[in-house]
């Protein structure tokens, strides 16, 4: 009888004592109201540097953002989102060093994301996997007449990137894959780990449950990006967060709530890219943080010595987002890339 009554109370002072650490690794900050308050009253309307346009493929429609540059014929710089993310997770303090750099910059916004087609009715034949998403930001590169192009994918963004450099290795002048993996389900890589399953099971109990609100919907937004973040030497940028998620959901559709379901088929039903990126010749560069809580730094080195001649960026506690704290290292890395590239492939061409 008495374990009968000892039992319960070991299993609620457990669950007790999970949440307590999990509120404390991962809840909002004590200013996160404050700070969403005053975004939703003064939102940032300029995060996008032109317009939003859109292209119909024969299988979808995609949206993407075409930042010009004022030489015609100026390098073009292909920008690729995350799972379950949106063009906009690429700050305007990343994108700013490209334009300034005089390139041509194009955020895509992959199929089941931001402006792009979610599709409702998810099942055959309109499930896509990472293979479509490649050809569709090809297709928008067809689309406007750009025949060559630097690709940069971030995290599922990366695995695209690295399809696109497998599919049409002429067309890509450089790759630049961050904090991404050559398969995500290999078996001899770290798997998600538990910290960060606590972390988005927290978001989701906590914040995720009522989300009629745009204020509840920017909480939630922000605390499950808190998920990503690395070690405790920089800060995360709430702000920055806050006023992306602020204008996919004014001045977009908001964020697709199938997304993350869709995307995570993507990548697995694509399968390994390990034998087919032994084989590219195409000037590389592999970024990732140490503290990547997600896709653990094992991923990113696996791809860069699998990928012949890759160049590597390893940052020190940096987690798996793009934080401003890191932003100079991770876009000086990829002009350098850039322009020492583009002689040799013109070289190629």
């Amino acid at each position: 009888m008495t374990w009968i009554l000892i039992i319960p109370i070991i299993l609620v002072l457990a669950l007790l004592s999970i949440h307590l650490y999990a509120k404390s690794q991962f809840d909002l900050p004590a200013n996160a109201d404050a700070l969403i308050d005053e975004v939703i009253a003064n939102p940032n309307d300029n995060l996008v540097f032109g317009k939003m346009e859109y292209v119909d493929l024969p299988d979808t429609q995609i949206c993407y953002e075409d930042i010009a540059a004022k030489d015609l014929n100026a390098e073009v710089v292909v920008l690729l989102h995350g799972l379950s993310q949106t063009m906009l997770s690429f700050p305007p303090y990343f994108c700013q060093p490209f334009i300034d750099a005089g390139f041509r910059v194009i955020r895509i916004d992959n199929q089941g994301g931001g402006g792009s087609s979610w599709v409702k009715d998810w099942g055959k034949p309109n499930k896509y996997d990472l293979k479509d998403m490649a050809r569709h930001a090809t297709q928008v590169m067809d689309h406007l007449g750009i025949k060559n192009f630097h690709v940069i994918g971030v995290s599922m963004g990366g695995m695209i990137a690295q399809q696109i450099a497998i599919d049409v290795p002429s067309r890509v002048a450089s790759l630049t894959s961050i904090m991404s993996s050559p398969y995500f389900y290999d078996p001899s890589l770290p798997k998600v780990p538990p910290k960060f399953i606590l972390g988005i099971a927290y978001s989701i109990i906590t914040y995720g449950r009522n989300l009629k609100t745009l204020k509840a919907k920017l909480r939630f937004k922000l605390v499950t990006n808190r998920t990503l973040k690395g070690d405790d030497s920089y800060e995360c940028n709430n702000r920055t967060i806050l006023e992306a998620a602020h204008y996919e959901i004014t001045k977009k559709k908001g964020f697709n709530p199938r997304s993350r379901e869709q995307h995570s088929y993507a990548i697995k039903k694509a399968g390994s890219r390990i034998e087919e990126l032994k084989n590219i010749n195409v000037p590389s560069l592999v970024i990732h943080g140490t503290e990547d809580p997600l896709v653990r730094l094992e991923h990113g080195q696996k791809c860069a010595a699998i990928i012949p001649n890759c160049k590597t960026l390893y940052l020190e506690g940096m987690g798996h987002h793009l934080p401003e704290a890191f932003n100079q290292e991770i876009t000086g890395a990829i002009v350098q890339l850039i322009h020492s590239t583009t002689k040799e492939y013109q070289s190629r061409k």
